[in-house]
């Protein structure tokens, strides 16, 4: 999903609108001189050059979504985020998409925004998993100490955390993300890395008992994760059973020192921000990817906006 060439579309109005906030010594002690964030008005979508919007082109006009460009600047990096946003109910659930090479998500994602209002935010890599060496996903950190823990980040990104986080800010409703992941898992002859049969030391999978049709697939889950044991948490064994209870596979991640990997679940579990689920699915189900999203929004109570004509996150 590359998006080089986006600025050369914008509306004339738009370029006059274009916001910039400097981040200068976020997460103090990281080690990073400063960054920068810069995000645009809304845009013609039709003009941008990357891939996942132009697939997705008809459902961004049908709903009027929103389509912002987001730029951040911190060390060697210059990330590049695609924002659509519903303008009738912009405070609804938004969604992470750190990985570029996962198109479902992608498209789940704009039906998830299209159908339930909020936004979402997908990192262009190009189309590949990383960008510049460095996971977006392995990319959270609020200091040198803190992204010493994570062999997998290269840098401190304190400004790209910001970025990312700060479209959180006036919402009461959870942290969201959705991936995409391969058919089972490399220990039980498989190719991914994620499954609700792969138990390790710090993560267990809850099945749904009454999960149908590809929701009782291994590779089809809800991913959370938390600082502390399940049995010591009973707030996050509740959170299961709502999941599992609408026919939603679970897999849990308890977060300390030793399995904190810089990834968007554990910064928020790791510095105890809010709710976080991450609706995982495998490559190329996207109608499973959407029923999973149904199905969360109704485990968390939100309805679709033409039965909720105003968001519940606004209280209305």
């Amino acid at each position: 999903m590359s998006d080089r060439r986006a600025s050369m579309n914008l509306y004339p109005w738009a370029c006059l609108l274009v916001l910039t906030v400097l981040l200068h010594g976020c997460g103090g002690g990281a080690g990073v001189s400063g960054s920068s964030m810069t995000i645009s008005a809304c845009m013609d979508p039709a003009g941008v050059d990357a891939r996942d919007i132009q697939r997705n082109l008809n459902a961004i006009r049908n709903a009027r979504l929103c389509y912002r460009r987001q730029q951040v600047r911190e060390g060697p990096f210059r990330w590049v985020f695609h924002i659509l946003e519903h303008p009738k109910a912009p405070k609804g659930p938004f969604w992470v998409l750190p990985h570029d090479n996962e198109n479902t998500a992608f498209d789940a994602a704009v039906y998830a925004v299209a159908t339930y209002g909020g936004g979402l935010l997908a990192v262009d890599s190009g189309g590949r998993r990383h960008f510049l060496g460095q996971d977006p996903n392995r990319n959270f950190s609020s200091s040198r100490a803190e992204s010493r823990l994570c062999r997998d980040q290269r840098l401190p990104a304190p400004g790209y955390t910001a970025a990312v986080l700060n479209h959180y800010k006036g919402r009461r409703g959870p942290y969201l993300a959705l991936h995409n992941n391969y058919d089972g898992w490399q220990g039980n002859g498989g190719r991914g890395t994620i499954s609700l049969y792969r138990e390790t030391r710090s993560s267990r999978g809850f099945p749904a008992q009454h999960a149908d049709a590809q929701l009782r697939d291994e590779d089809n889950l809800v991913f959370i994760a938390g600082p502390r044991a399940l049995s010591a948490d009973s707030a996050v064994r509740r959170r299961i059973s709502a999941l599992n209870a609408v026919g939603l596979n679970v897999v849990y991640k308890r977060v300390d020192r030793r399995s904190f990997d810089c990834s968007l679940s554990d910064y928020i579990a790791r510095h105890a921000v809010g709710e976080y689920y991450n609706i995982e699915a495998e490559y190329g189900q996207r109608q499973a990817q959407q029923q999973m999203i149904d199905r969360l929004m109704q485990a968390l109570g939100i309805q679709p906006l033409r039965r909720a004509p105003v968001s519940p996150f606004l209280g209305g």
